[in-house]
């Protein structure tokens, strides 16, 4: 008698999984109003500065808390934490290439997530979520903005540095890279719960900041 053969099903990659179980709430900070219309060219060349000047908050907590890992040396961030990430000057830079000096307060929804992000200085895996989801959304989605911002508004490659990488390998290379360092980060099932759900307040925090930036719009 020949004995059934059992295949067993390949354990999910944690990269695979932490992209499933945010999809949705991506999804939806993505197609939010005022990144559809921005992304379709009916908003302006200012409504997307006004997007830059909250970003540079994030970025500078984010870019704060990576160096502040870096110095105490912890070794799970390491391979993610590179220096040659950091946007916050290319940020500055574009905005000031955009011919804006001072750079705009803080709406609501950014100071609660720019907190947020300086909160996870006490936890490295929380910090890894909002590490994910800006620059692996800038190697991705972002590459997407650059081209129809200058397709749209007319804005010059000088003003979009932001997700400009020159220091890195291409993008797909570097995100191929990044998934399965996170694969293979030693995180415990904890820490990669935590890990999710981070994600998840990430994208609603984005979610926030964007309907924020829609109101602006009807001022």
């Amino acid at each position: 008698m020949n004995a059934t053969a059992t295949t067993e099903i390949p354990a999910e990659k944690f990269s695979a999984r932490l992209k499933r179980e945010s999809e949705e709430l991506h999804s939806t900070a993505e197609h939010s109003g005022f990144m559809t219309k921005l992304m379709k060219g009916e908003l302006s060349e200012k409504s997307y500065l006004r997007l830059l000047n909250q970003y540079v908050y994030l970025y500078e907590a984010l870019e704060k808390v990576a160096q502040g890992y870096r110095e105490a040396g912890n070794k799970m961030l390491e391979p993610f934490n590179q220096p040659e990430l950091a946007r916050t000057e290319r940020i500055r830079a574009d905005i000031k290439a955009l011919g804006q000096e001072n750079i705009d307060p803080a709406l609501p929804a950014t100071t609660k997530y720019a907190q947020r992000i300086l909160d996870s200085a006490q936890s490295p895996e929380r910090f890894l979520s909002h590490h994910y989801l800006r620059y692996l959304g800038d190697l991705s989605g972002g590459q997407a903005v650059a081209v129809l911002m200058g397709r749209h508004y007319g804005i010059s490659s000088e003003a979009l540095s932001m997700y400009r990488f020159d220091e890195l390998p291409k993008p797909k290379i570097f995100k191929d890279s990044y998934r399965t360092l996170l694969d293979n980060a030693p995180l415990s099932e904890e820490e990669r719960q935590n890990v999710v759900d981070e994600t998840l307040r990430g994208f609603q925090y984005n979610a926030e900041l964007f309907s924020e930036l829609m109101e602006q719009e009807s001022h």
